[in-house]
């Protein structure tokens, strides 16, 4: 037998501070946010931590109850019914319900509403619950949360619900964000609200419609950002992890992933758990194939928003016009590659409205006024330039 430790350079969410590298002023931040009651939004770039900041945080925190709802499990259509964000919120739900015992009275609500038989939510059989589950609502989903809330206040604990990918919400027909936070603050004062978002403009813009508009006007979520690590800490985070693994790492070796990856943990632990697994079992060790390995990812990220997109022609376009002008240039540069590609006129307030979705979505930063970038990790470079290049000669 064998156990399997969570280690610095695992891809996956980490539950343990012991194996999250940094953040401490997050944490710290987080743990303020919740300790006042209120709301909080982790935004950042994907693969920069969101995710593992909000598990090590709530690890690090005694009586209470988390509520998972995970919105990054919904696929690549544009849209999706009320009952899908049902089914992955009563997941969410049982999953508390097993950890605490006490609030197994949920599962009758859950079950009444559907009318089941409560060992059916328990048991998530989805063949009972799926037929039913299309008059599961809104109002349904704040029910069962008022319970949770009532349930863990009479246990000395908490309730926190950690909405992660929050910026999915808007695919979900006929789930109202807004009345459904404005329940929680009315009427569950004992539950708190962690949302994250990787597409921090979109996000952004979700948020601020939600804090601005009847019915959850005058309330606000605080607002913790997530940025890529400094040469110097990425460099500790590699050793640290290589130390870890117990291997020896030439420092040019340390300073070309640095320059390569550019801060971002994701792919700095992807580079460390591969260059790892070579090195310990004698395999060829080349960085570009790691560095192949992370831009695919990219590639299939901007793929998918192609897919989603109403102009996916244009903003590919784009993105290798960008690309094409050594990856940064102002609106006219931008305009004119555009043009001289692809030999078809933009307007400028066309190409700056496709220019502010880009930025939205994270696939290319404002450096200065009217100047834009790709981004400045290459695996993000590439992956993009891979994608768009495909779309345009699938399409023509």
């Amino acid at each position: 037998m064998f156990s399997v430790a969570e280690i610095l350079f695992d891809t996956r969410p980490k539950t343990e501070k012991k194996d999250f590298f940094d953040r401490e002023k997050e944490i710290e931040e987080l743990k303020d946010i919740i300790a006042h009651r209120d709301f909080a939004a982790v935004l950042g770039i994907r693969r920069i931590g969101k995710t593992s900041l909000v598990r090590v945080t709530l690890n690090e925190l005694s009586n209470y109850m988390a509520l998972s709802i995970n919105l990054g499990k919904l696929g690549n259509k544009k849209s999706y019914p009320m009952e899908i964000f049902s089914r992955i919120f009563i997941e969410g739900s049982v999953e508390v319900l097993r950890k605490n015992t006490f609030a197994g009275k949920v599962s009758k609500i859950i079950a009444n509403r559907l009318g089941i038989d409560p060992t059916d939510i328990l048991e998530l059989n989805w063949v009972k619950i799926s037929i039913r589950l299309r008059e599961f609502n809104t109002h349904d989903v704040n029910e069962v949360v008022r319970a949770l809330d009532s349930i863990s206040k009479d246990n000395g604990k908490y309730l926190v619900i950690f909405i992660d990918e929050v910026q999915n919400i808007k695919k979900i027909r006929g789930f109202d964000l807004g009345s459904f936070l404005h329940d929680i603050y009315e009427w569950c004062n004992n539950t708190i609200i962690v949302v994250s978002g990787s597409f921090v403009g979109v996000t952004e813009e979700i948020l601020n419609q939600v804090e601005e508009e009847k019915p959850f006007f005058g309330r606000k979520f605080f607002r913790i950002k997530l940025d890529r690590f400094n040469e110097e800490k990425s460099k500790e985070f590699l050793k640290a992890g290589f130390t870890e693994e117990g291997i020896e790492v030439n420092e040019k070796v340390l300073e070309e992933a640095i320059r390569l990856f550019d801060g971002i943990p994701g792919w700095l632990a992807l580079f460390g758990r591969s260059y790892s697994y070579a090195m310990k079992h004698s395999h060829q060790v080349d960085i570009k194939i790691i560095l192949k390995e992370a831009a695919k990812e990219v590639s299939r990220d901007f793929t998918r928003f192609l897919k989603l997109s109403n102009s996916p022609m244009r903003y590919a376009e784009t993105i290798l016009a960008i690309s094409r002008l050594g990856n940064k240039g102002s609106l006219s540069e931008i305009r004119e590659s555009v043009n001289s590609l692809f030999k078809e006129e933009i307007e400028d307030s066309r190409l700056h409205e496709l220019l502010g979705t880009l930025i939205n979505y994270g696939f290319i930063i404002k450096i200065g006024r009217g100047k834009y970038s790709l981004p400045s990790d290459l695996p993000t470079k590439l992956g993009l330039k891979h994608s768009a290049k495909n779309w345009i000669k699938k399409m023509s």
